[in-house]
C-alpha cells in the first residue's frame, strides 16, 4: 500500500545521456488542498525568549486593527521587555492587550484551560491559580484603572495593613514556625498575583475596551478516535497505568500562534508568529542561560543559611533564586503562510464559542497572495494536530522528514523536550535500513559495497524527562537507536529484574528468596522486546552515528562554580541544511495524536545553514558549527561535539566551568509505571 505521506513523481529519462533529474519531497504535497505550500513568505528565527519578546512587544504597539492569540497559557503580568529590579520591569503582555483595545484594536485571545489540568500547569495566573481575590473588579469604571503599574503601587501603599502583611508574609519558616518576613520580593509577588486575578475577572466579563477571550479544553471523543490510529495505545502494560486516561481527559491546547492585522489593508501590514515559547513568564530567557539571571522570575526565597522555597518542578531548583534557564524557539512571518495560521485560529475560535463569518476562512487578503520570488522569499507549509479534525499532519511532517534525512548524506538534528515516541525512532531505522538495502543492490554496477555509503549522523539535544513515570518511555525510545546507556537509573532497573526471573523466585533486597512467585514489571518486558543495536551495529547496520545530550550551565555563583539544567522546551527539527520544522509540537504521543499542535515547514536553505551554525556554535561554547556543512566538515562535527560532552563531563567532575552547555544525557532514575 503505497505511503500516504509520499508523493509520486514522474521522472523522465535523457536517451542520450541517460541521465535523469529529480526533486526532493520536503512538504506534505499531498495535504496541499488544506495546507497548502506557500511561496512569498519571509522569515525571522528568535532562538529564546529575550529577543522573541522584544519583537511581539513592538508588533502589539504598531497593531492597527486585529491581534489574534492562540496559546497553552497566557500570563497578563509576564514583562515581553525587562528593564529595572521588581516587576513591573516594563509593559506587561496584559498592559500591552488593554492598550491596543484602547486604539480600537479588536483582539481575540485563546487559551487552553482545563479545570482538572489547568491548576497542576499553572498556565492562567491569576485565573487558573494564585489568586488573592481581596479587590474585585465591579465594573467598567474599575476595570479602567487596571494596570501592572496601579497594582504595584496599591499594594506598596498599604503594605503594613494587617491584610497585606498577611498575604505577603505567605506560609510559616519551616525552621523556626515564624511567618517568613514582609520583603520586597513578597510584596512585588502579591502586586502581581492581584493584577493577574483582576485582569481575568475583568477580561472575562467582558470590561475590557476590543478584548475577547474564550478558553478550550480537549475533547476525549476526537482524542480517542485519533488515538486509534497509533501504533502503540497508551497504557497498553496493564490497568494500573494512568497514561491512556491522563491523555483523554487532560488533552491539552498547545498551540501557540500570534496573528496581527491579518485582513488589514489588504494584508499589507499582516505579521505572524509560530512559537514554542508560551505567553508565560517562565518561558523568558537569553540565549546565554546564566546560572542566575534578575530578569527571569524567581522560584523562592534564598536568605542566609536558608534553603530555598522550592517552586513547581520545572521551574525552580534548591538553592537558586530565579527560576532555571529555559531554550525554546520562535519563527516572525510575513506572506501566504498566514492564511494557514488565520484557518487554524477560526476554526478553533469558533469551537470554542466565539463569533466568526464565513469570510474569515474564504477570502485571503489580496497582499498575502503576491508573487514569491526565488532567494528572497520562504516556501512554508503550516502542518499541525488538530484531534477535532482529525489532522495529524505534524506527525506526517516529522515522517517524511525522517524519510528524506535517511536517504541524505549529512545529519538530522532534533532539540526537542519530549523524546517518547518510539514509532519515530523505528521510522528511522527502518529508513535506513531501506536506504542500505539499494545501496548493496546497486553495487555491483557502482563498484560500491555497503561500507562505501556515507553516514548520517544524529545529533539529538533532549532534557532529562520531566517526571520520573516518562523514563520508560524515553528509555524505549532511545533504546530503538541504542542509545539507551545515558538512561542509566532505567537500565539499572532492568537489568536487576531480569537477573531475578533465573530463580523464578521473587527477592528482598540483600537477595533473599521471599517465597512469592516472580513476576517481572511490565515495563521491563516490554524494554526486553525491543531490538537495541549495539553502536558498532548501528554503524554497520544502518550507517547511523547518534550522539544524545543535555544541556547544563555552569558559573560562579555564591564564590563556587555551580552547575544547572537548561530546561528543554524546544520542539526543532534540522535536516542537512535544507530544512527546517520549529512550533510547538514534541516528539511524543501527545503532541502527535492527543494535543492540538502547530509548527512551521519550511525547506529555506539559507536560514535552515544560518540555523545550524548559530545553535551549534552556541551550545559548544565555539567549538563545533559544521563550518559549510559538507559531509567530511559535518563528520568532523560530530566528533568534536561529542569530545565537548564528555570534556564537560570530566571539567563539571572536577568542578571546573565548561564550555558551552553539551553533557552526555544521564538519568539515574527508574520507573514500573510508564506516563506519555
Amino acid at each position: 500500500m503505497p505511503d500516504p505521506i509520499k508523493r509520486a513523481e514522474k521522472v523522465h529519462i535523457d536517451e542520450l545521456s541517460g541521465k535523469a533529474t529529480s526533486t526532493v519531497q520536503w512538504f506534505l504535497e499531498n495535504r496541499s488542498k488544506t495546507h497548502p505550500v506557500t511561496h512569498n513568505n519571509e522569515l525571522e528565527v528568535f532562538v529564546c525568549g529575550e529577543k522573541a519578546f522584544v519583537d511581539i512587544a513592538e508588533k502589539i504597539k504598531a497593531a492597527k486593527h486585529s491581534i489574534d492569540i492562540c496559546c497553552w497559557g497566557f500570563d497578563p503580568g509576564m514583562e515581553l521587555v525587562r528593564e529595572g529590579p521588581a516587576w513591573p520591569r516594563g509593559d506587561t503582555y496584559g498592559d500591552l492587550l488593554i492598550a491596543a483595545g484602547k486604539r480600537q484594536v479588536k483582539i481575540r485571545l485563546l487559551v487552553w484551560y482545563s479545570k482538572i489540568g489547568s491548576p497542576a500547569a499553572l498556565n492562567m495566573p491569576g485565573h487558573s491559580h494564585g489568586i488573592h481575590p481581596w479587590r474585585h473588579v465591579s465594573g467598567s469604571s474599575e476595570a479602567e484603572k487596571i494596570g501592572a503599574k496601579r497594582s504595584a503601587s496599591l499594594i506598596l501603599e498599604h503594605d503594613r495593613t494587617p491584610t497585606v502583611m498577611l498575604l505577603a508574609a505567605g506560609t510559616p519558616n519551616r525552621g523556626t514556625g515564624a511567618m517568613n518576613a514582609v520583603t520586597p520580593e513578597s510584596l512585588s509577588a502579591m502586586a502581581r498575583e492581584e493584577y493577574c486575578h483582576s485582569w481575568y475577572k475583568a477580561a472575562f466579563a467582558g470590561l475590557f475596551q476590543g478584548i475577547t477571550i474564550q478558553t478550550r479544553a480537549g475533547v476525549p471523543a476526537f482524542i480517542e478516535k485519533s488515538l486509534a490510529s497509533e501504533k502503540y495505545k497508551p497504557g497498553g502494560l496493564g490497568e494500573l497505568e494512568a497514561e491512556r486516561e491522563g491523555m483523554v481527559r487532560v488533552g491539552t491546547h498547545h498551540q501557540k500562534t500570534l496573528l496581527i492585522d491579518y485582513d488589514y489593508m489588504g494584508g499589507a501590514k499582516a505579521v505572524g508568529y509560530v512559537k514554542g515559547l508560551n505567553s508565560v513568564t517562565d518561558y523568558w530567557d537569553t540565549e546565554d542561560h546564566l546560572i542566575e539571571n534578575p530578569k527571569r522570575e524567581c522560584g523562592g526565597k534564598r536568605e542566609a543559611g536558608e534553603a530555598v522555597q522550592v517552586d513547581q518542578g520545572k521551574r525552580a531548583d534548591a538553592g537558586f533564586k530565579t527560576f532555571k534557564p529555559y531554550r525554546d524557539y520562535a519563527c516572525r512571518i510575513s506572506g501566504g503562510a498566514l492564511a494557514g495560521v488565520h484557518a487554524n485560529f477560526v476554526r478553533a475560535w469558533g469551537r470554542a464559542g466565539g463569533d466568526t463569518l464565513a469570510d474569515d476562512l474564504e477570502t485571503i487578503p489580496s497582499k498575502l497572495k503576491r508573487k514569491g520570488i526565488p532567494g528572497a522569499h520562504s516556501s512554508i507549509q503550516i502542518i499541525r494536530t488538530q484531534p477535532e479534525e482529525q489532522d495529524k499532519t505534524a506527525k506526517e511532517m516529522y515522517f517524511l522528514a525522517t524519510d528524506t534525512a535517511a536517504n541524505a548524506t549529512g545529519y538530522l538534528y532534533i532539540e526537542n523536550q519530549y523524546f517518547q515516541y518510539q514509532e519515530w525512532a523505528e521510522r528511522l531505522i527502518q529508513a535506513r535500513k531501506n536506504v542500505m538495502a539499494l545501496w548493496k543492490a546497486a553495487g555491483p554496477a557502482t563498484g560500491k559495497t555497503k561500507g562505501d555509503m556515507p553516514l548520517l549522523h544524529v545529533f539529538i539535544v533532549m532534557p532529562v524527562a520531566e517526571r520520573g513515570q516518562m523514563v520508560p518511555r524515553t528509555y524505549d525510545t532511545l533504546a530503538v537507536l541504542g542509545q539507551q546507556a545515558g538512561m542509566t537509573g532505567q537500565s539499572s532497573l532492568i537489568d536487576k529484574e531480569n537477573k531475578q526471573v533465573h530463580t523464578g523466585l521473587s527477592r528482598d533486597d540483600m537477595g533473599r528468596p521471599t517465597g512469592a512467585v516472580y513476576v517481572k514489571p511490565t515495563v521491563v518486558e516490554y524494554a526486553n522486546g525491543i531490538d537495541k543495536p549495539s553502536i558498532a551495529a548501528l554503524e554497520s547496520k544502518y550507517g547511523l552515528k547518534v550522539a544524545v545530550a543535555m544541556l547544563q550551565t555552569s558559573g560562579y555563583d555564591q564564590r563556587r562554580v555551580r552547575y544547572r539544567e537548561i530546561y528543554i522546551h524546544s520542539k526543532l527539527l534540522l535536516v542537512d541544511d535544507s530544512f527546517f520544522s520549529l512550533g510547538s509540537a514534541n516528539l511524543n504521543q501527545r503532541s502527535m495524536a492527543v494535543d492540538s499542535e502547530i509548527n512551521l515547514a519550511t525547506n529555506d536553505a539559507r536560514r535552515a545553514t544560518d540555523l545550524r551554525r548559530k545553535i551549534w556554535g552556541k551550545l559548544s561554547g565555539g567549538t563545533v558549527d559544521g563550518k559549510n556543512g559538507s559531509p567530511g566538515e559535518i563528520a568532523q562535527a560530530f566528533r568534536d561535539w561529542t569530545k565537548t560532552m564528555d570534556v564537560n563531563l570530566e571539567q563539571k567532575r572536577n568542578s571546573q566551568p565548561m564550555t558551552g552547555f553539551l553533557l552526555p544525557l544521564q538519568d539515574n532514575r527508574s520507573a514500573t509505571l510508564r506516563l506519555g
